[in-house]
Protein backbone atom coordinates (compact mmCIF):
# COMPACT_ATOMS: atom_id res chain seq x y z
CA UNK A 1 0.00 0.00 0.00
CA UNK A 2 2.90 2.52 1.24
CA UNK A 3 4.50 1.55 -2.38
CA UNK A 4 1.39 2.27 -4.89
CA UNK A 5 1.32 5.62 -2.53
CA UNK A 6 4.99 6.55 -4.13
CA UNK A 7 4.18 5.44 -7.72
CA UNK A 8 1.13 7.40 -7.31
CA UNK A 9 2.81 10.76 -6.15
CA UNK A 10 6.10 10.07 -8.71
CA UNK A 11 3.01 10.26 -11.23
CA UNK A 12 2.00 13.31 -10.22
CA UNK A 13 4.99 14.93 -10.14
CA UNK A 14 6.04 13.86 -13.70
CA UNK A 15 2.87 15.24 -14.71
CA UNK A 16 3.73 18.34 -13.35
CA UNK A 17 6.94 18.49 -15.08
CA UNK A 18 5.39 17.27 -18.10
CA UNK A 19 2.84 20.10 -18.32
CA UNK A 20 5.69 22.89 -18.43
CA UNK A 21 4.17 26.13 -19.54
CA UNK A 22 0.64 24.85 -19.70
CA UNK A 23 -1.36 24.11 -16.20
CA UNK A 24 -0.88 20.40 -15.90
CA UNK A 25 -2.66 20.32 -12.73
CA UNK A 26 -6.22 21.26 -14.32
CA UNK A 27 -6.27 18.29 -16.63
CA UNK A 28 -8.43 15.10 -16.01
CA UNK A 29 -5.32 12.64 -15.77
CA UNK A 30 -3.58 14.72 -13.12
CA UNK A 31 -7.37 15.25 -10.83
CA UNK A 32 -8.06 11.62 -11.43
CA UNK A 33 -4.14 10.42 -9.47
CA UNK A 34 -4.28 13.02 -6.83
CA UNK A 35 -8.35 11.39 -5.82
CA UNK A 36 -6.46 8.23 -5.99
CA UNK A 37 -3.12 9.27 -3.93
CA UNK A 38 -5.90 10.75 -1.70
CA UNK A 39 -7.73 7.57 -1.05
CA UNK A 40 -4.75 5.59 -0.88
CA UNK A 41 -3.20 7.72 1.94
CA UNK A 42 -6.83 7.24 3.79
CA UNK A 43 -6.84 3.59 3.11
CA UNK A 44 -3.07 3.82 4.44
CA UNK A 45 -3.83 5.60 7.52
CA UNK A 46 -6.70 3.46 8.41
CA UNK A 47 -4.47 0.11 7.96
CA UNK A 48 -1.48 1.90 10.35
CA UNK A 49 -4.05 2.58 12.64
CA UNK A 50 -5.62 -1.10 12.92
CA UNK A 51 -1.78 -2.54 12.52
CA UNK A 52 -1.17 -0.31 15.97
CA UNK A 53 -4.12 -1.56 17.82
CA UNK A 54 -3.22 -5.14 17.22
CA UNK A 55 -0.08 -4.58 18.46
CA UNK A 56 -1.52 -3.05 21.77
CA UNK A 57 -3.45 -5.55 21.92
CA UNK A 58 -1.00 -8.39 21.84
CA UNK A 59 1.37 -7.02 24.11
CA UNK A 60 -1.78 -6.03 26.81
CA UNK A 61 -2.19 -8.04 29.59
CA UNK A 62 -5.14 -10.40 29.47
CA UNK A 63 -7.87 -9.93 31.53
CA UNK A 64 -8.90 -13.19 34.13
CA UNK A 65 -11.91 -15.43 33.22
CA UNK A 66 -14.40 -16.09 35.36
CA UNK A 67 -13.02 -19.43 36.09
CA UNK A 68 -9.78 -17.79 37.36
CA UNK A 69 -11.39 -15.20 39.46
CA UNK A 70 -13.84 -17.71 41.15
CA UNK A 71 -10.82 -19.94 41.84
CA UNK A 72 -8.80 -17.09 43.33
CA UNK A 73 -11.57 -16.44 45.52
CA UNK A 74 -12.29 -20.31 46.90
CA UNK A 75 -8.35 -20.78 47.41
CA UNK A 76 -8.00 -18.08 49.47
CA UNK A 77 -11.41 -18.74 51.51
CA UNK A 78 -10.19 -21.97 51.85
CA UNK A 79 -6.83 -20.04 52.78
CA UNK A 80 -8.32 -18.38 55.81
CA UNK A 81 -10.64 -21.52 56.70
CA UNK A 82 -7.81 -23.65 57.14
CA UNK A 83 -5.86 -20.94 60.03
CA UNK A 84 -7.51 -17.84 60.74
CA UNK A 85 -5.46 -16.68 63.11
CA UNK A 86 -2.69 -16.38 60.11
CA UNK A 87 -4.96 -13.75 58.85
CA UNK A 88 -5.22 -11.35 61.82
CA UNK A 89 -8.03 -10.75 64.31
CA UNK A 90 -11.49 -11.57 64.43
CA UNK A 91 -12.71 -8.88 62.58
CA UNK A 92 -9.60 -8.72 60.21
CA UNK A 93 -10.37 -12.18 59.14
CA UNK A 94 -14.14 -11.48 58.77
CA UNK A 95 -13.35 -8.09 56.95
CA UNK A 96 -11.38 -10.15 54.48
CA UNK A 97 -14.24 -13.23 53.95
CA UNK A 98 -16.64 -10.24 53.23
CA UNK A 99 -14.28 -8.84 50.05
CA UNK A 100 -14.96 -12.09 48.95
CA UNK A 101 -18.50 -11.84 48.19
CA UNK A 102 -21.27 -9.61 46.40
CA UNK A 103 -23.51 -8.15 48.66
CA UNK A 104 -26.36 -9.36 49.84
CA UNK A 105 -24.69 -13.01 50.06
CA UNK A 106 -26.40 -15.19 52.43
CA UNK A 107 -24.55 -17.86 54.07
CA UNK A 108 -26.82 -20.99 54.32
CA UNK A 109 -26.64 -24.47 56.44
CA UNK A 110 -29.10 -27.21 55.96
CA UNK A 111 -28.80 -28.27 59.95
CA UNK A 112 -28.96 -24.79 61.20
CA UNK A 113 -30.42 -22.50 58.71
CA UNK A 114 -29.33 -19.41 56.31
CA UNK A 115 -28.08 -15.84 57.99
CA UNK A 116 -25.59 -13.34 56.99
CA UNK A 117 -22.41 -13.81 54.87
CA UNK A 118 -20.41 -12.20 58.10
CA UNK A 119 -22.72 -13.38 60.97
CA UNK A 120 -22.09 -17.26 59.20
CA UNK A 121 -18.63 -17.22 59.15
CA UNK A 122 -18.31 -15.51 62.94
CA UNK A 123 -20.14 -18.52 64.11
CA UNK A 124 -18.32 -20.98 62.09
CA UNK A 125 -14.77 -19.73 62.82
CA UNK A 126 -15.30 -17.91 66.04
CA UNK A 127 -18.31 -19.28 67.45
CA UNK A 128 -19.45 -21.33 70.91
CA UNK A 129 -16.83 -23.89 70.45
CA UNK A 130 -13.54 -24.51 69.76
CA UNK A 131 -13.27 -26.53 66.56
CA UNK A 132 -11.27 -26.02 63.14
CA UNK A 133 -12.01 -26.90 59.67
CA UNK A 134 -10.33 -29.14 57.19
CA UNK A 135 -10.80 -29.00 53.23
CA UNK A 136 -10.04 -32.62 51.54
CA UNK A 137 -11.28 -31.91 48.07
CA UNK A 138 -12.52 -28.71 46.24
CA UNK A 139 -14.25 -28.68 42.96
CA UNK A 140 -15.56 -25.80 40.16
CA UNK A 141 -17.44 -25.13 36.89
CA UNK A 142 -15.33 -24.67 33.80
CA UNK A 143 -17.39 -20.99 33.63
CA UNK A 144 -16.20 -20.79 36.87
CA UNK A 145 -20.03 -19.91 37.81
CA UNK A 146 -20.17 -22.93 40.56
CA UNK A 147 -18.24 -24.55 43.13
CA UNK A 148 -17.80 -26.50 46.23
CA UNK A 149 -15.86 -28.34 48.63
CA UNK A 150 -15.74 -31.47 50.76
CA UNK A 151 -14.59 -30.74 54.32
CA UNK A 152 -14.76 -32.10 58.31
CA UNK A 153 -15.55 -29.94 60.92
CA UNK A 154 -13.81 -31.12 64.26
CA UNK A 155 -13.36 -29.54 67.63
CA UNK A 156 -14.55 -29.82 70.28
CA UNK A 157 -18.24 -29.68 71.38
CA UNK A 158 -20.47 -27.52 73.79
CA UNK A 159 -20.10 -30.35 76.48
CA UNK A 160 -16.42 -30.90 76.15
CA UNK A 161 -16.36 -33.93 74.08
CA UNK A 162 -15.23 -34.19 70.87
CA UNK A 163 -17.20 -34.35 67.67
CA UNK A 164 -16.10 -34.67 63.73
CA UNK A 165 -18.61 -33.53 61.32
CA UNK A 166 -18.36 -34.21 58.16
CA UNK A 167 -19.67 -32.13 54.78
CA UNK A 168 -19.97 -30.29 51.61
CA UNK A 169 -20.17 -26.56 50.73
CA UNK A 170 -22.24 -25.60 47.32
CA UNK A 171 -21.19 -22.46 46.08
CA UNK A 172 -22.40 -19.98 43.45
CA UNK A 173 -19.95 -16.90 42.16
CA UNK A 174 -20.70 -14.08 39.68
CA UNK A 175 -18.90 -12.56 36.74
CA UNK A 176 -16.38 -11.11 39.20
CA UNK A 177 -15.26 -14.51 40.56
CA UNK A 178 -17.49 -13.16 44.25
CA UNK A 179 -19.63 -15.68 46.31
CA UNK A 180 -23.19 -15.02 45.62
CA UNK A 181 -24.38 -17.88 47.59
CA UNK A 182 -22.79 -20.76 49.84
CA UNK A 183 -25.00 -23.88 51.23
CA UNK A 184 -23.87 -26.46 53.45
CA UNK A 185 -24.80 -29.98 54.03
CA UNK A 186 -24.04 -33.03 56.14
CA UNK A 187 -24.45 -36.64 55.30
CA UNK A 188 -27.09 -36.69 58.42
CA UNK A 189 -30.17 -35.78 59.72
CA UNK A 190 -30.60 -32.37 60.98
CA UNK A 191 -31.65 -33.07 64.25
CA UNK A 192 -28.54 -35.27 64.36
CA UNK A 193 -25.99 -32.28 63.80
CA UNK A 194 -27.21 -30.50 66.20
CA UNK A 195 -26.67 -33.43 68.69
CA UNK A 196 -23.05 -34.00 67.76
CA UNK A 197 -21.97 -30.17 67.84
CA UNK A 198 -23.33 -30.22 71.25
CA UNK A 199 -22.46 -33.14 73.26
CA UNK A 200 -19.88 -34.81 70.32
CA UNK A 201 -20.17 -37.34 68.07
Amino acid sequence: MRTKAIWILLAVVVLALAGCASDVTESDEYQDLEQELAAVEVQLADMTAERDELAAEATATPKASRYEKAQATQEAGMAIIADPGAFGTEGEVLDLLDEMAASGTVYGDAAFGSIGWRSGWRNTLFGQVDATIRTWTSWLSEDGSMGGSLWTWSGTARNGEPFDLQGIELSTFDENGLYTSVMVHYPFEDAEVMRMFSEGS
